[in-house]
């Protein structure tokens, strides 16, 4: 017999996760898929089910300036409002905007999205370039690591059985130059063949050519994981506009980038298409860096 329980308050929630291991549903968009049985029929759930939808101290999306001026997103708010809200950086409005259709956008979470854990999640390419932070609850207190350090593999995050994640926390940034582009079967409504985001900062100098002071760039369903690496992203962090379009100069740097990548065949797409249009994205966006 499976319990149901809907708090209204987060102590309450938290309360309730102490007793033992639950499923928190908030949207559920993906959830009423993974443990749905067949059409006509009621979802099956193994365990029990706490609803947190109706927790107002998760319902918001605000700066808070004595955190470096960090942007909070709480755990209730659901994608539509995040899609529409100007204090959003406009990279993660882009990805938002890619999921599912707007029905589903009204009731699903970037919460859920973060913790389903999914390598073809389409907000996560976004939220990795913008060093997005988790917060973690539990009736022991909070915790916060990096996005990139709480998704461990497909379907498999850092939660522990009596926590829940309670606010993403986007670090202020100064990076105005953005990318974003999903792959998909259609332009709408559609699960990613694959999906990439980028952000950079370039400095202007009156009499030198224009040199690129920060640089990011991630890879969604081309591995395990989202795939980021700092260390390739030095390669063009410091560079001239002029050196980045000398010829060579953006082959060699998605050459390195073809080392890490690893996708794999499945339903969606194959591994070889999935790899060589990633490249071919990030190639698009270092020649438009270039001519800017």
């Amino acid at each position: 017999m499976v319990n149901v329980y809907r708090p209204e308050t987060l102590a309450q929630a938290l309360d309730t996760l102490s007793m033992g291991k639950l499923t928190v549903f908030s949207g559920g968009t993906d959830l009423m898929v993974q443990h749905g049985v067949r059409a006509g029929m009621s979802p099956k759930f193994e365990q029990d089910v706490l609803f947190v939808d109706a927790i107002d101290e998760l319902q918001y999306i605000a700066s808070d300036e004595q955190q470096e001026q960090a942007l909070y997103i709480g755990a209730g708010v659901v994608l539509a409002d995040i899609e529409q809200h100007p204090l959003v950086p406009s990279v993660l409005r882009q990805s938002v905007a890619k999921i599912a259709a707007p029905a589903l956008r009204n009731r699903a979470t970037l919460a859920g999205n973060i913790c389903n854990a999914s390598p073809a999640a389409d907000s996560l390419p976004a939220l990795y370039v913008l060093d997005a932070r988790v917060v973690l609850s539990s009736i022991r207190g909070q915790r916060e690591m990096l996005l990139e350090d709480f998704i461990m593999a497909p379907r498999v995050t850092a939660l522990k059985p009596d926590e829940m994640l309670t606010h993403i926390v986007i670090p202020q940034h100064d990076l105005p130059e953005e990318f974003y582009h999903k792959v998909g079967t259609r332009a709408a409504n559609a699960l990613s063949k694959l999906s990439v985001a980028g952000m950079a900062r370039i400095k202007r100098y009156p009499k030198k050519a224009p040199v690129i002071e920060e640089w990011r760039f991630a890879f969604g369903a081309v591995g395990p994981t989202v795939v980021r690496s700092r260390e390739l992203e030095s390669l063009v962090v410091g560079q001239s506009l002029e050196t980045l379009a000398k010829p060579g100069f953006i082959e060699q740097v998605v050459g390195c980038y073809r080392e890490i990548i690893r996708p794999i065949d499945d339903q969606r797409s194959t591994a070889a298409y999935r790899q060589q249009a990633s490249l071919n994205l990030l190639t698009r966006w270092l020649e438009q860096l270039s001519r800017s």
